[in-house]
């Protein structure tokens, strides 16, 4: 479809940021103008009034620059061959580029303050909005190097995403998989097709899947492993030279997350993995397979069903689901509908998948691509979880406290797929209909708390061995990740010379212990959603709250406010409990 051609009501609204480009050329001038006002801070950050007005300077640039940036990817994403914003976005680079170097003094110089003169910052209510910041640089002050060191390590970040991006443009543009055969056509797989063609019923469709797409990763599986290991290295490398212990603690300490609580996550999935087995015996006999192997993985339980909704009918379904929130609640999932937050559009060179981004003053958009399906269905429901924390969280709080964390914002959009989940199940007019939904969310949670916490446990093997500067190839990453194989398939799915390089087209691997928060998510969203359905008011009214908090707090005392201790095995035990219940009444509709 032409976008030109597509009703309003399917397209996101990007008048809200700006009405037209002018006013959002000026804005993109005004930041460009204002980085040089940085340096004018320089050597000053050493009393009250400096460092307020720095604060405060710094939120007005940043509000700018978040609408300037969300913007040009808004428009690049509704369509990826206009030039107009890919440039924006080059220029936008170089301007970041620079704002880093020009910046690079600001760390050491507030880092080199004492702690009873941070401590009388915190005693002064001016800086009330900015006690999570002023305690970070407490926290990491000790991390922070000298502004030679610091101007130095941000010339050479300017080149860290280059791993990154030579791996995506690889494996999104340079990889040309042969083309699968349906009804005797011809098909493109690429990345963004190979999850139709897997899902597939006809198991001939999916093995051609399964094995076109193996056969080019183990064909460059050298280079990828090159590529993943030097990236690796060099984010050991930052870690030496700042002292911080280990990857996990760089980039969690600030945030006070334990690695004991990473440690519990697998040790807990670990202790539960014969479910994850038994989930796989139960769908390997539904299937009636000898061989059952990883082209099979991905099937649902349930035959007979297959359903479209159109998108009146998803937005209506969406909001009765997610009726337990409350009225008001339902009241913001109105206004979303209403005043155009949610692209739905599927036109030519738009971006695929789904994502949604908050324009801080202005409101979240939602980027969908529609088909009609359930996969679409659950999604809408997803974003709008991220929509509506976003929307409470920056409506909320001040600027400087509106980002919550990435360990919990997986939360907010998880309670919304379980809430819907439920919600289908309960209203589902058949057996095979009910077993679909039961059986996508088995899925659900094998994909997130088993699948992502396998690969949490493989980075951390390779973080480990990178720290210990031991050594790294490609032949060590598949043997270990061969061993995680078995460990989470047993004998029940068939481990061929194709998986052991899945890890080689892991994307989230470039973005270091990232994964395991999934998990941890999806565990804390299965215990607040059933305790919402359950009639919970205490943990609904604690849940909400939690959407307001922001960055208002630890991301853990937060989530424990939440009603959630990730310490404690019970938050685990309940979760695993639920998955367990979902096994077992699949395979009584399979029985009847």
């Amino acid at each position: 479809m032409d976008r030109s051609e597509a009703p309003e009501i399917l397209k996101w609204n990007i008048s809200d940021i700006y009405n037209s480009i002018d006013k959002f050329e000026a804005d993109f001038q005004k930041i460009e103008k204002n980085c040089e006002k940085f340096a004018n801070f320089k050597g000053k950050l050493s009393n009250f009034e400096d460092i307020l007005q720095y604060f405060h300077f710094n939120d007005e640039f940043e509000i700018i620059l978040e609408k300037v940036s969300s913007y040009i990817l808004l428009q690049h994403d509704i369509d990826l061959n206009n030039n107009l914003y890919i440039e924006y976005n080059e220029r936008l680079n170089i301007l970041m580029a620079y704002l880093s170097n020009i910046t690079s003094y600001i760390a050491p110089e507030l880092a080199s303050l004492s702690n009873d003169y941070y401590n009388s910052l915190l005693n002064d209510k001016r800086f009330d909005n900015y006690r999570y910041i002023i305690e970070n640089i407490i926290n990491n002050r000790k991390y922070i190097l000298s502004e030679k060191e610091e101007t130095a390590l941000s010339t050479i970040n300017k080149f860290s995403n280059g791993f990154e991006e030579v791996y995506e443009t690889l494996t999104q543009a340079d990889f040309k998989f042969e083309p699968i055969i349906v009804k005797g056509k011809s098909e493109i797989l690429t990345q963004s097709t190979y999850g139709k063609f897997i899902e597939n019923r006809d198991r001939e469709i999916r093995t051609q899947a399964y094995n076109n797409l193996y056969k080019i990763f183990n064909q460059f599986s050298k280079s990828l492993a090159l590529n993943y290991i030097n990236f690796v290295k060099m984010v050991s490398s930052d870690v030496e030279l700042r002292h911080t212990g280990c990857t996990f603690n760089q980039i969690f300490n600030s945030k006070k997350i334990p690695k004991e609580l990473f440690y519990k996550l697998i040790e807990n999935v670990n202790t539960f993995v014969g479910l994850e087995h038994k989930y796989f015996k139960l769908l390997k006999s539904t299937l009636n397979l000898n061989d059952f192997g990883f082209q099979d993985v991905y099937q649902s339980l349930s035959n007979d069903f297959d359903k479209k909704w159109n998108i009146d009918v998803q937005k209506e379904t969406v909001f009765k689901a997610l009726s337990p929130l409350g009225c008001e609640y339902q009241l913001l999932l109105k206004t979303a509908y209403e005043n155009n937050w949610i692209d739905f559009c599927t036109n030519i060179n738009k971006k695929s998948g789904g994502y949604m981004l908050g324009v801080y003053g202005v409101h979240p958009y939602i980027l969908l691509n529609d088909n009609g399906g359930y996969d679409s269905l659950s999604t809408l429901a997803h974003e709008l979880g991220h929509a509506m924390h976003t929307y409470y969280s920056d409506t909320t709080q001040p600027y400087s406290k509106h980002n919550y964390a990435t360990f919990i914002a997986e939360i907010a959009s998880t309670v919304n797929e379980i809430l819907l989940n439920k919600y289908m199940i309960k209203n589902a007019e058949t057996d095979a209909e009910k077993l679909f939904y039961i059986s996508h969310y088995l899925q659900s949670f094998k994909g997130t708390v088993f699948r992502q916490t396998m690969f949490a446990e493989f980075e951390d093997f390779v973080y480990q061995k990178a720290e210990k500067n031991e050594i790294l190839s490609l032949d060590i990453l598949d043997k270990k990740y061969k061993e995680l194989l078995e460990k989470h398939f047993s004998d029940f799915v068939k481990i061929d010379n194709n998986i052991i390089h899945e890890w080689t087209r892991i994307p989230h691997f470039y973005s270091p212990y990232y994964v395991f928060q999934y998990s941890t998510s999806f565990i804390s969203a299965v215990y607040i959603a059933n305790s919402i359905l359950d009639g919970n008011l205490v943990i609904k009214e604690k849940f909400m709250n939690m959407l307001k908090s922001g960055s208002d707090g630890y991301p853990i005392d937060i989530l424990k406010n939440a009603g959630v201790d990730l310490r404690k095995n019970d938050t685990y035990i309940y979760a695993f409990d639920d998955f367990h219940k979902a096994l077992e009444l699949a395979e009584k509709l399979l029985n009847k």
